[in-house]
């Protein structure tokens, strides 16, 4: 794949899609490009995160594992992979092992922070979305409980 397919597959995504592709260009100029294998975890629930992947060939299984037993979801090329790690210090809320072979951009918190300090105004935008999803989940997750009879 060449430098501006990836570009492209990147700005079908979100939070890329809300980026120029000047911004883009630098994500995948300065992201490392990482083969994997059929099986290979990309990592743990639980561990520390410091980046993303973003796979441009291949799938992967994500696991979340709790007390109720483990939640699976499969996703293929185009997908990212621990996106809020490019935005903020987190723990890995699910595991991801590769289902087959293929190809990922690693994009580190120090690669994303460094665009979103040279593009100020999408840096907002992000900001903007992220806040909108979560307050979102943090709606969908309160229903949830009152329909739990939770208090």
């Amino acid at each position: 794949m060449s430098l501006e397919q990836d570009i492209g597959r990147l700005a079908r995504t979100r939070p890329f899609d809300l980026l120029p592709a000047d911004a883009l260009k630098l994500i995948a100029f300065s992201a490392e490009r990482r083969s994997f294998l059929a099986g290979e975890s990309f990592f743990e629930q639980g561990e520390e995160a410091d980046c993303a992947f973003f796979l441009l060939s291949g799938s992967a299984t994500l696991t979340a594992r709790n007390e109720g037993g483990a939640k699976q979801r499969q996703v293929g090329a185009g997908a990212l992979l621990g996106e809020m790690a490019i935005i903020a210090p987190t723990r890995r809320p699910a595991g991801a092992k590769a289902r087959e072979d293929g190809v990922a951009l690693r994009i580190s918190r120090d690669v994303m922070r460094r665009v979103l300090s040279e593009y100020p105004r999408e840096a907002a935008r992000i900001r903007a979305s992220l806040a909108e999803r979560t307050l979102k989940l943090a709606a969908e997750l309160n229903h949830v409980r009152l329909r739990a009879n939770y208090f």
